[in-house]
């Protein structure tokens, strides 16, 4: 290592120190022993039953709100789908229906079937997720959907359920907290994804935080393809103040904490 390091230019040295740098070449695999798939092997059951828990349930007082499962089918080719498929930034604040969101909810992240694996059966969403584990739990900002008060609630997959943590309209500190950022003004609703790190990294170790980000692009794109299909917008968010968003959401911001957004509107 210190013979490559020799060879590197001082830009080059600058980014390999860089906290993101160490954090990169610290999870890389290099090698595969017979040790390591032997673990692998061992903790396969353990990874049924931790995927059979990964839902995070608010307390029984909390205002539970079903939602519709009757989804109109949208008609468009899916080679469509991504050849229209553009972030939209300007909004008309026009309200969604309940019937888009729960659309946009189901096939983001929810469970589309199950597969049995000895005596469990584990449930599938509809993004993929590395070792089926699905760390993520997304939260609602409503600001103009029918049927909905204003506030956050949470999507309780399990249930397929909205939860309601929160009442309130956060628009104006959801603005600030995104540096003012025009888009979030004028949309009907904001995703907020969280992650709830433990749930993969027990498994995968530091190297389970590249995959979760990557399970959050897997889930962000569904979106979008919905979206382009169902003909509304949306575009993500990743620049937020971080501390403030767990805080509205009542998350600590270590063992769960925000990652990504998007935000859904009808185009102007």
């Amino acid at each position: 290592m210190k013979d490559i390091i020799a060879l590197l230019n001082e830009e080059e040295k600058r980014k390999l120190y860089s906290i993101s740098g160490i954090y990169h070449e610290n999870t890389k695999i290099r090698s595969f022993d017979k040790a390591s798939k032997s673990n692998n092997i061992e903790i396969s059951t353990v990874s049924v039953k931790q995927t059979s828990q990964a839902f995070k349930i608010y307390p029984y007082q909390a205002v539970k709100i079903k939602l519709p499962t009757n989804f109109s089918n949208t008609g468009v080719f899916v080679e469509d789908a991504i050849s229209q498929r553009r972030s939209e930034r300007d909004f008309s604040g026009e309200e969604l229906s309940m019937e888009e969101i729960s659309k946009l909810l189901h096939f983001a992240y929810g469970i589309t079937g199950s597969t049995q694996l000895g005596n469990t059966f584990q449930p599938l969403r509809a993004s993929p997720s590395a070792g089926a584990l699905y760390p993520l739990e997304i939260y609602l900002f409503v600001f103009n959907v029918e049927g909905l008060q204003k506030g956050i609630y949470h999507y309780s997959v399990k249930d397929h359920l909205l939860e309601l943590i929160r009442p309130g309209d956060c628009s104006d500190l959801m603005f600030e907290y995104t540096f003012e950022q025009e888009m979030v003004k004028k949309a009907s609703s904001v995703f907020v994804l969280s992650a709830l790190f433990e749930r993969t990294q027990w498994k995968y170790g530091a190297r389970g935080y590249r995959y979760i980000l990557l399970d959050a692009g897997h889930l962000a794109e569904n979106v979008y393809l919905l979206c382009s299909a169902m003909k509304l917008g949306c575009c993500t968010i990743g620049g937020f103040l971080d501390d403030y968003i767990n805080e509205l959401i009542d998350i600590d911001g270590v063992n769960e904490s925000v990652i990504y957004m998007i935000a859904i509107g009808k185009p102007q």
